[in-house]
């Protein structure tokens, strides 16, 4: 009696596990605009030490590096 109610425990859980994996998954075509798509191609560039280095420099110099640490990564 026992094995039967373990036995009759899982199939329900199982289940309803399965229905609510099925309930949850994006519809068609959504799935790439849903979320982080990856670089770019312009973002995918192969850049130099020496390049990077000048981005970062010119984001220095113009206060982007500034507003961003004032706005974004200024903590809780």
């Amino acid at each position: 009696m026992k094995a039967l109610m373990i036995a009759v425990s899982f199939v329900a859980f199982a289940g309803t596990g399965l229905a609510q994996a099925a309930g949850t998954a994006p519809a068609a075509g959504t799935q790439a605009t849903a979320g982080w798509n990856g670089p770019s191609a312009r973002d995918a560039q192969v850049r130099t030490r020496a390049q990077v280095r000048d981005e970062l420099v010119q984001a220095q110099r113009s206060g982007q590096l500034a507003y961003l640490k004032g706005t974004l990564y200024k903590g809780s």
